[in-house]
């Protein structure tokens, strides 16, 4: 396994009377994509710039690679930071930008041309040393940020939701290629993002963040299907939240009464939170399928009528109601060859497993 790259322990930030962290403990591990996510004013920037060194906590310790970083400057530390703005100089060149981090090195020219060389080639821009940076493209301006902090060799490189400002398709190729980049580099990075599929795609693990606490820090895999809690599992992704009731109990083996679905026997990995209290079911609206003629058999099915259909090409997007409930629940279907888009009013048979069910605290 390995060894933590950075270590939080009880870090506390106040801006005024505003608690903006409290009491932030984790690890993020040696080589590790790692992500803090969350919507605005959760405190995510606020820990990042901790770790940077731009703000200070008003208690809490944080160690970087074992060096306890407590009072050390921003520009002391093994970390180098990527901005939402780029950040780079228009008046200079791709490669004087590139190296501007280096020259106080008082490196020799050809070793400097070197490195600038190389760290160009790591962010696809081998070539455009000699470009002005204010004629670059926005994915070529972040590329460029991104080249000045890795020439510097940081033991950590921080980034502050680096592809916001870029479109939906080259925000998505960059996505692609930060995440190479960061394998093939093979330093700790650490991500800051509101948006989740952003920090689903590319971390090795997410904390998840509100009112200045992480909520949950997990894989992507884990926080998608076994959320801790309604408010987790509604800031990642859909999920429909079912009223349910524990029947018993025992042997890792939990049977629920689901409101509008009915039975069903769970495994004890499916209530992360316990079953302590209060307890309501929630499913993925894609792990719910209207079932159609020749469908194989599902393990549960339930009755319901469709209240609102939204067809978007590939995919379908229904509002079910389904019997003995008040409110509808929501079940996405993939659109394939022979398979009828229902409409408003149609009754329709919910097909579902047990497997697709997380009990939560109500």
């Amino acid at each position: 396994m390995s060894k933590p790259m950075i270590q939080l322990e009880h870090i506390n930030k106040y801006y005024g009377n505003y608690h903006a962290l409290r009491d932030v403990s984790c690890e993020i591990k040696e080589g590790e994509f790692f992500s803090l996510l969350g919507p605005s004013g959760c405190g995510k920037t606020t820990l990042l710039r901790t770790i940077a060194g731009f703000e200070t906590p008003q208690s809490g310790h944080l160690a970087i690679d074992g060096a306890v970083m407590d009072g050390v400057p921003a520009n002391k530390r093994p970390t180098n930071m990527v901005f939402q703005s780029y950040a780079i100089f228009p008046h200079m060149s791709v490669a004087e930008n590139v190296a501007y981090g280096l020259r106080r090195q008082r490196m020799p020219k050809a070793e400097l041309r070197k490195r600038v060389e190389a760290a160009l080639a790591n962010v696809g821009l081998a070539g455009y040393g000699d470009r002005a940076a204010h004629a670059l493209s926005g994915g070529q301006r972040q590329r460029v940020s991104l080249a000045r902090a890795l020439i510097l060799k940081p033991k950590v490189l921080l980034l502050d939701e680096p592809l916001s400002a870029l479109d939906k398709k080259m925000r998505e190729n960059m996505q692609s290629e930060l995440r190479h980049l960061q394998r093939s580099v093979g330093i700790t990075f650490v991500l800051v993002t509101h948006d989740q599929e952003e920090a689903l795609i590319m971390s090795d693990r997410v904390a998840v963040m509100f009112d200045g606490e992480i909520a949950q820090l997990a894989t992507p895999q884990e926080l998608y299907s076994r959320p801790i809690n309604r408010k987790v599992a509604d800031f990642i992704g859909s999920m429909n939240f079912l009223s349910a009731d524990v029947t018993s109990q025992s042997s890792g083996k939990i049977s629920v009464s689901i409101a509008g679905l009915g039975g069903a026997d769970l495994t004890i990995d499916q209530a992360p939170a316990g079953t302590t209290g209060a307890v309501c079911a929630g499913i993925r609206p894609e792990l719910m399928t209207i079932v159609a003629t020749g469908d194989a058999a599902h393990e549960h099915t339930a009755d319901g009528k469709i209240i609102e259909a939204q067809y978007c090409g590939d995919m379908t997007y229904y509002d079910v109601l389904l019997d003995g409930t008040t409110e509808p629940v929501s079940v996405s279907m993939r659109n394939t060859s022979g398979r009828a888009i229902l409409k408003e009013g149609n009754t329709a048979q919910i097909g579902w497993g047990s497997d697709s069910v997380v009990l939560l605290p109500a």
